[in-house]
């Protein structure tokens, strides 16, 4: 390499958009309704793509939690449902609550993630959650 060798690096706003960036952190905060207005507002590709993966981390979650916590209540209620069903959904709401704990403290993580993928130009896909907006879009 010479002395008088630059490298151009990327020229962050005319590849990417700020929203497809900021997704991932105003998703952190606001959860499903963030991510989704912006996915549902945006027309650029980048941030659509980004909202997209952001919004189905979320909606996982929440239909982690929508279905972990009923499900735990409902087998620690005693008289709500007869034994040994109570018992065993008990159990399996107890799994849930803790794997949506995990899932919880991995969203900061993951979400940090992503915004630094985007921040150098990916739309990183969210581990473990299926495409549940294509799916259901």
């Amino acid at each position: 390499m010479t002395a008088n060798s630059t490298t151009h690096g990327p020229q962050l706003l005319e590849e990417r958009s700020i929203s497809g960036i900021a997704v991932h952190p105003i998703a952190l905060l606001t959860g499903i309704f963030g991510a989704g207005l912006i996915y549902l507002v945006s027309r650029d590709d980048f941030t659509r793509a980004n909202a997209r993966n952001a919004l189905n981390w979320h909606l996982g979650l929440t239909t982690l939690m929508l279905v972990a916590v009923p499900t735990f209540f409902l087998g620690a209620n005693e008289g709500l449902v007869p034994e040994p069903l109570g018992t065993t959904l008990g159990l399996i709401g107890a799994v849930l609550i803790v794997i949506l704990m995990i899932a919880m403290a991995a969203t900061f993580a993951v979400g940090l993630l992503a915004t630094v993928k985007a921040i150098f130009g990916s739309a990183w896909e969210y581990p473990v959650v299926p495409d549940l907006v294509n799916h259901l879009g």
